[in-house]
């Protein structure tokens, strides 16, 4: 008993030091691993990026990996990333603020990585045969300052048939709010959100005419901002003309009920009996605010 009391003790000095050797290396790889990672987070050569930038994004997107940050001559600046799903992305900011983040979403399981609501919206338009193969075809995901829904974007191309005429490759555009909201069906050739990604005077002017609206989504069409809204139950159609040297209000439309009887002069001019239309619809034009019916009559199913 003593010979082992008498080894115990010679050893305890041993173990404290060699505890101490452990706890020290743990620590070392610790921070070699945390290092790495943030490494991972910023690639080497990137420091010209702006730190707020950069600290904004780490915050938004956690788990995102780096893959590429540029500065563009305006002072905005563009960082290419892939987040935790594997999706490829860009984030976009004007100086030290975030402006928009898209996602491209694959071709081949898209359905099932948008939420159920917006899947069953864009199932519901009816279009078949869809090709995302073209170099017009892109699926994306889009958040935007400003807005207060991410929305969803389908452009693709597909066959259409009615009987009395055919086009093998007719270009669509969809655009559904995460809430499952249909924004746009139509044969509209928009520009990539990204391309257009300020539009914080055309957001301005929607706040000041409609209030504190919802803003469902927004597009670019020919260069002109297309905001839709909510407002007083109807889904809204802002659109804002590019004079050069800013934005300018050209029309609001929305949707008419079915049951809405229109204005007898303009039954007689079209030739219709009230509650007789197809998607009729009412415009308002910026010059003293006149009311202006019209009727859609798109081709294709949307």
């Amino acid at each position: 008993m003593l010979a082992g009391r008498e080894i115990f003790v010679f050893l305890r000095p041993f173990c404290i030091r060699n505890m101490k050797k452990i706890v020290i290396f743990v620590l070392s790889v610790v921070l070699m691993l945390l290092s790495g990672s943030c490494e991972r987070m910023v690639p080497e050569g990137l420091s010209h990026a702006d730190e707020q930038v950069l600290r904004d994004f780490r915050i938004r997107y956690p788990k995102a990996g780096i893959v590429e940050i540029s500065n563009w001559d305006e002072g905005s600046t563009e960082i290419h990333f892939t987040d935790a799903d594997g999706l490829d992305g860009v984030a976009i900011y004007l100086g030290e603020t975030w402006m928009i983040t898209e996602k491209t979403l694959y071709e081949d399981d898209f359905l099932f990585a948008i939420p159920r609501r917006v899947a069953r919206t864009y199932v519901g338009t009816g279009i078949e045969n869809e090709d995302y193969s073209s170099d017009y075809s892109y699926i994306v995901e889009v958040s935007r300052n400003g807005l207060d829904k991410k929305q969803y974007e389908f452009h693709c191309v597909a066959p259409f048939a009615d009987g009395s005429q055919e086009v093998e490759n007719l270009r669509y555009s969809i655009i559904i709010d995460e809430d499952g909201t249909l924004l746009e069906c139509s044969h509209s050739s928009f520009n990539r959100s990204v391309w257009w990604y300020d539009i914080r005077s055309s957001i301005a002017f929607v706040k000041s005419k409609y209030g504190d609206v919802p803003i469902l989504g927004a597009v670019n069409d020919a260069g002109n901002n297309v905001l839709f809204i909510r407002d007083h139950g109807n889904v809204k159609t802002v659109t804002m003309w590019d004079k050069g040297y800013g934005f300018e209000w050209v029309d609001t439309r929305y949707p008419l009920d079915m049951n809405t009887v229109l204005p007898a002069s303009w039954r007689i001019r079209n030739n219709m009996k009230p509650h007789t239309r197809d998607k009729a619809s009412m415009r308002l034009l910026p010059s003293i605010v006149q009311k202006v019916y019209s009727m859609d009559l798109p081709l294709g199913q949307c």
